[in-house]
């Protein structure tokens, strides 16, 4: 068993109120599901790319268990890795959201403390697979917190611009403004009431 981003991630108060605004999971079991997708993703493609070939130099049985099997599948001299590279921008919604989130609070607040518990075959296919599987997890977060924030400004400033209503220009500052009021229901609270 190993540990992957036991650094930690660290995120504002306004970056939580956005992504609680949207989703129904906390931050660490939204961030367990990516690491799921990415463990998943690394040992499919190992095995599509190069299963075949591990079965040709075999004679006998060969066993189904991926803790055997994707060292064995690394360990050929055939077995080339993927590298595949961490993003260096965010996925936008469309051209005209703006590159960076416009912050006034440092992220601070823990969202995973001490990492993630892995197999060691697990490691091994996320290092055969990904450049720094760390850092691609840690994009996946920061992504997901960045495209909260944005789709979390665009709909309430509609809002406020259809009543006529000021309000402050950055995007922390707006979240925390519209999360203060009274009458504000994260995902969660609008769910347990039936509010969509």
């Amino acid at each position: 068993m190993k540990k992957i981003c036991n650094k930690g991630f660290k995120a504002s108060h306004a970056d939580r109120k956005a992504f609680a605004h949207y989703v129904l999971k906390s931050e660490t079991e939204w961030s367990e599901d990516a690491l799921a997708g990415m463990k998943n993703k690394a040992i499919k493609t190992i095995m599509r790319d190069y299963f075949e070939i591990y079965k040709s130099k075999k004679t006998g049985n060969i066993t189904s268990d991926l803790a055997i099997l994707i060292p064995a599948i690394i360990a050929m001299e055939e077995f080339k890795p993927y590298n595949y590279q961490t993003p260096t921008k965010f996925d936008k919604f469309d051209k005209n959201d703006p590159e960076e989130i416009q912050r006034d609070e440092t992220p601070s607040l823990e969202i995973w403390e001490g990492g993630f518990d892995i197999e060691d075959y697990e490691e091994a296919a996320l290092n055969a697979f990904y450049e720094n599987p760390e850092q691609q997890l840690n994009w996946f977060m920061n992504n997901k917190i960045y495209r909260r924030k944005i789709a979390f400004v665009k709909e309430k400033e509609k809002e406020l611009l259809n009543k006529g209503e000021s309000f402050p220009s950055r995007h922390d500052a707006f979240i925390n403004y519209i999360t203060s009021k009274p009458e504000y229901k994260d995902r969660a609270a609008r769910e347990a009431q039936n509010i969509y």
